[in-house]
């Protein structure tokens, strides 16, 4: 690699001409912002065809001097490498002049270069040069040292060499292969890949057009096909219509004539069987009339026998009730007689008052309860039949509102609650409202009011409505549905109260909030109460519970009925009792006067009782004779009518049998006639047996013939079959296309994968490069880093063969300073100087190559935003590689900036008034000071 001995520059920018030494390792360019520091380093990179700093390009520091050209001369060094090969060979001086004249012609600026041998000035050049173009030039600079990496390192601008440490993973990583000249190989595959991508869509796109043009082709055998169907189905029309059904109604006609013969004979057989059948039947008919005559006898015997046992056990049963009624007053007398003299009658007179007040009581009680079940039976009856039970004041209200033909509805008819949860606060809140009533029609509100005000209907009779809009969140309204518009006053009611689940709950709200809970405990502005009602009245489920209700109150009332009956039948029978007692002074005077008659009632029961069981005994015999008659005669009966019908049914089968037969034969000759005329018509070779017998098992009867006929018909008809014979010539021509595309698109698929592998298997190959690369790199980092003294350490990403791989891969740079642990590129944790001296390293890492040692670097201000140490260490860094670096600074810097510098430029600001800027002064470092 060369290095700069000098500079020689003739109009470039406010420069007229000067010539600069720059024979040191550090050359430090010094002066004001403005004063040319970046103009110079741009000398320097159009001398070498690197493209300027920042938007700027060489034509931009010709056009302000006026001059229609200028030159920048450079003589560098030419030394024998490591292996004796100079840089600039076949030169074989020590040094070589590097030439660029720049030239305007024709309105546009154009460049010439040279390279020559020694140190030839300017008045020379033009003598011995052998100019050359911009690509030769590179090529010859590239040879010479100058690489790629070398030349993207020197075109980073002012202010980017310190912020190298700065990029992400991704960035530095692409940064190293831009510089290496490996980006653009990864680019030519990019490009390499996207040609591919537009390749596979336009295989895509070729796919679909052979898609459509398969879905044209298919179109087309279809019509085809349809054609061919078509053609095929009038033909077989054909054929049925002409050959096939004369044949099978042929070949039906035969059979039928076969079939009937068996079926005659049979008929005739069956006609002798029923006269046989018919004369056995009258014989047991008659036997049956016979039968039916003596069990007809039998049955009225039966019938006077039991009548007689009936009126003889009603006799005896008669004796002896009135008997045991003798018997009975005998023993009552008796018992009256002995509680004669244990009782006290005035106070028995006072109970039996007590207990005829007391059966007054329940007689009051049970009228009342009877009116009460009277009026819950009427209610209901009408909850069962779906209607409400409503008062017979309202239902007056009602009936005289439709007599006047006023269409009106009550309020509990439309509302319907959609929760049931909260039915009970509802009725709460609504219990007021159950007989208000609704005008169908507004403007019958002064003929109704006029009604209730005769009538006196006490609630309220509301003619304007409005509809129902939407509920708030939480309000009683949300759970109430209308199947009517209601009043608006409602609405506005319902949703002004919330629903809360408890008074605790309630409390929580706003304090002019009204509410209310589920059990029906209400809170207003006048303070809170308890609203709930016992019964249901609004919604569907009302209905139902009312009835429900209203059945288990009326079971309550019957049962309580039930139980003041009996008790009132236990106190009549104690007043029977009480008044017996009262009466029992006359009991010893009856008992004696009916002994006798007493007497002979005990006597005769034994004889009474045993006369009534022989009376019931022969009842019994006789009703048992009489069924068992009349048993045996239904019998006769049923068998009798059994036989009448069977032969009535004989009869009417063998007159049936008769007609039949008749017309069996009739029918057999027309048969036989209709199948010699037909067999006349059909050719020899379908009339044969064995043909008509073919013909029968494939279509089995000239019917199924006539549906397959009239569906080939039906489907000639309404199939819409294609008649354009060229639709052949049609599908032959697509089917060529079609074949021929797809062969093409084969082809062109199997280039594509070929091509696609031979990319993948390129990009394997060199992602080998790329790796060395990157040793290259981190071998040059970890040596620079050795020599600063700096801790580094790299993650070298992992380059699989795949596209997502190398898209991911990522630098992983860490830097240890002063052993106080190990830091990213750009984590916040270095401080300034330490920032420079990362972006240092990974900057000179870049450009450094052991196999042409030396070279140059331009640095624009690198010690800016440095503190006094940290410039030293930059300063031991620079002095430490083995490179030339020309470094840019603004005066305002430290003096230690120029510790490390050999060679120091100083540039000025163009004077006010002067054609030309100041020349470039230079101060070099004597050998026995510190600072120049």
């Amino acid at each position: 690699m060369f290095e700069f001995r000098s500079l020689e520059v003739v109009h470039w920018d406010y420069w007229e001409r000067f010539s600069l030494p720059l024979d040191a390792n550090i050359v430090t360019v010094v002066g004001p912002n403005g004063s040319g520091k970046t103009t110079l380093l741009d000398a320097l990179r159009t001398l070498l065809t690197i493209d300027c700093a920042g938007n700027r390009d060489f034509k931009s520091y010709l056009r302000h001097n006026g001059k229609p050209y200028a030159w920048l001369r450079a003589v560098v060094g030419n030394p024998p490498g490591p292996t004796g090969a100079r840089p600039f060979f076949p030169i074989m001086d020590t040094q070589a002049t590097l030439v660029c004249r720049i030239q305007k012609k024709g309105g546009e600026w154009q460049r010439q270069y040279a390279v020559m041998a020694g140190d030839v000035p300017v008045e020379e050049v033009e003598r011995r040069a052998e100019w050359i173009g911009l690509r030769e030039y590179r090529v010859r600079l590239e040879g010479a040292g100058l690489s790629q990496a070398i030349r993207r390192v020197l075109t980073l601008e002012q202010g980017a060499t310190d912020k190298l440490c700065q990029l992400p993973p991704r960035a530095l990583l692409d940064l190293v292969f831009d510089v290496f000249g490996d980006k653009a190989v990864l680019d030519d595959y990019q490009r390499a890949r996207s040609e591919q991508q537009e390749a596979e869509k336009e295989l895509a796109t070729l796919n679909q057009q052979l898609s459509l043009l398969g879905l044209s082709l298919q179109e087309a055998e279809l019509r085809v096909r349809s054609l061919q169907e078509g053609q095929s189905l009038q033909a077989e029309r054909a054929r049925l219509v002409a050959e096939v059904q004369p044949a099978m109604e042929l070949a039906e006609l035969a059979a039928s004539i076969r079939g009937a013969r068996p079926q005659l004979v049979q008929r005739k057989r069956q006609g002798a069987e029923l006269l046989r059948r018919a004369a056995d039947l009258r014989e047991q008919l008659v036997q049956l009339d016979a039968n039916e005559t003596e069990f007809r006898e039998r049955q009225r015997a039966g019938e006077a026998r039991l009548q007689a046992a009936m009126e003889a056990m009603n006799r005896a049963r008669e004796a002896q009730a009135e008997n045991a009624v003798l018997m009975k007053q005998e023993a009552r007398l008796v018992e009256m007689a002995a509680q004669q003299g244990q009782t006290d009658l005035a106070r028995l007179a006072e109970q039996a008052q007590g207990w005829r007040e007391a059966m007054a009581a329940l007689a009051a009680q049970e009228h009342a309860a009877k009116q009460e079940l009277g009026e819950l039976n009427a209610r209901i009856a009408a909850w069962r039949s779906g209607r409400r039970y409503t008062p017979e004041w309202e239902s007056r209200f009602r009936a005289a509102l439709d007599e006047a033909g006023i269409r009106h509805r009550l309020l509990s008819e439309i509302v319907e609650v959609s929760d049931p949860a909260w039915q009970a606060a509802l009725e709460a809140l609504l219990a007021g409202y159950r007989h208000v009533l609704l005008l169908e029609d507004p403007r019958d509100r002064e003929h109704a009011w006029q009604i209730g005000e005769t009538l006196r209907y006490k609630h309220f009779v509301v003619a304007d409505r409005a509809p129902r809009g939407n509920p708030t969140s939480g309000s009683m309204l949300e759970v109430v549905r209308f199947l009517a518009e209601p009043p608006q006053w409602l609405l506005q009611q319902l949703d002004r109260v919330q629903r809360v689940e408890d008074v605790a709950g309630g409390a929580r709200l706003a304090r002019d909030q009204d509410w209310i809970t589920p059990q029906g405990y209400f809170r207003e502005r006048r303070g809170g109460r308890y609203l709930g009602v016992d019964d249901v009245w609004f919604g569907a489920a009302a209905l139902e519970r009312q009835r429900e209700r209203g059945e288990q109150r009326r079971s309550e009332i019957e049962a309580q009925l039930a139980d003041w009956a009996a008790e009132r039948r236990a106190l009549g029978q104690k007043i029977s009792d009480a008044e017996a007692q009262l009466r029992g002074s006359r009991a010893l005077d009856e008992l004696a006067a009916r002994a006798e008659e007493f007497a002979l009632a005990r006597e005769q029961q034994p004889t009474l009782e045993a006369a009534v069981a022989r009376q019931a005994e022969a009842f019994a015999e006789a009703q048992t004779d009489l069924d068992a008659i009349r048993e045996q005669r239904q019998a006769n009966s049923r068998r009798r009518d059994d036989t009448a019908r069977r032969i009535e049914d004989s009869e009417r089968q063998l007159r049936d049998l008769v007609g039949n037969l008749g017309q069996q034969r009739q029918e057999q000759v027309q048969r036989a006639l209709v199948w010699r005329r037909k067999r006349r018509g059909i050719a020899p070779a379908l009339r044969s047996r064995q043909a008509l017998s073919a013909l029968r098992e494939q279509w089995d009867s000239p019917q199924a013939v006539r549906r397959e006929i009239e569906r080939i018909e039906r489907r000639l008809a309404e199939g819409q079959f294609e008649t354009d014979e060229s639709v052949l010539a049609l599908r032959d021509k697509l089917a060529g296309d079609h074949a021929a595309q797809k062969a093409d698109l084969d082809r062109r698929g199997l280039h594509l994968e070929r091509s696609r592998r031979s990319t993948t298997e390129a990009r394997g190959a060199y992602l080998n490069v790329l790796r060395a690369t990157l040793k290259q790199y981190a071998k040059n980092l970890r040596h620079l880093a050795e020599l600063a003294g700096i801790g580094v350490d790299l993650d070298l990403p992992d380059l699989a063969n795949d596209d997502l791989s190398v898209a991911q891969a990522g630098l992983v740079v860490r830097f240890e300073f002063d052993q106080k642990g190990w830091i990213g590129l750009d984590d916040g944790e270095a401080s300034g100087g330490q920032q420079v001296m990362k972006s240092l390293l990974l900057l000179v890492a870049l450009m450094r190559d052991e196999t042409r040692p030396g070279g140059f670097v331009f640095i624009d201000e690198p010690f800016a935003h440095l503190d006094i140490f940290n410039i030293d260490k930059v300063g031991a860094f620079l002095k430490s590689t083995r490179a030339q670096y020309i470094l840019t600074t603004p005066v305002t810097h430290n003096v230690n900036v120029f510790q490390p510098s050999e060679l120091t430029l100083v540039t000025s600001k163009r004077r006010p008034g002067s054609a030309w800027a100041q020349p470039v002064a230079v101060l070099r470092r004597r050998a026995d000071t510190a600072v120049a």
